[in-house]
């Protein structure tokens, strides 16, 4: 990975933590004791043009997602921590890279009731970043955002996907 590379990527995710930790506290809760309603898991964006440059970007997204989501009212988020033990148990990377039928397994081990997949793709200086969230019941397709802009502003770009996250919750639940 280029030098500039890793170090934009190691700015971005310190800036995010320092965005959101202000912003609500902790990073995605335990789930609550009681089963709550909209209790979500966030897995690591898919890259689907890899490149050194974009290494690692999808677990940075997923995790700036996951921050800006857990601070949602009536959302809970499953910890990316509880998401990554559960994957490496059953034999599955963080890579981002895992199919819908997967993910939904995975999500029912949490017992999350609602998964966030998605990918992003960086052609030139631009970047599209796409997000579905699936029912894990059904996996029905209950609501996406998509987003298109500068690489260089990719932060800008995940708050985006954030809120159109969360305007689709609003929408569909």
């Amino acid at each position: 990975m280029k030098q500039g590379t890793k170090l934009f990527l190691i700015t971005a995710a310190f800036a995010m933590s320092l965005t959101f930790a202000g912003a609500g506290g902790a990073r995605g809760a335990e789930p609550a004791k009681a089963s709550p309603s909209f209790l979500i898991a966030v897995f690591p964006l898919e890259d689907l043009r890899p490149s050194a440059e974009t290494e690692g970007l999808g677990e940075v997204l997923a995790e700036g997602i996951t921050d800006g989501l857990s601070g949602a009212p009536g959302i809970h988020v499953v910890e990316r921590q509880r998401l990554k033990a559960v994957m490496d148990e059953i034999g599955l990377g963080m890579s981002g890279a895992v199919d819908e039928k997967t993910a939904v397994r995975v999500g029912k081990l949490l017992g999350a009731n609602h998964l966030l997949l998605g990918s992003f793709m960086k052609f030139r200086s631009q970047v599209r970043v796409n997000a579905r969230i699936v029912r894990t019941e059904t996996g029905e397709i209950t609501g996406t955002a998509k987003v298109t802009g500068k690489f260089e502003d990719i932060l800008e770009l995940e708050e985006k996907v954030v809120a159109g996250i969360l305007s689709s919750c609003n929408r569909g639940e």
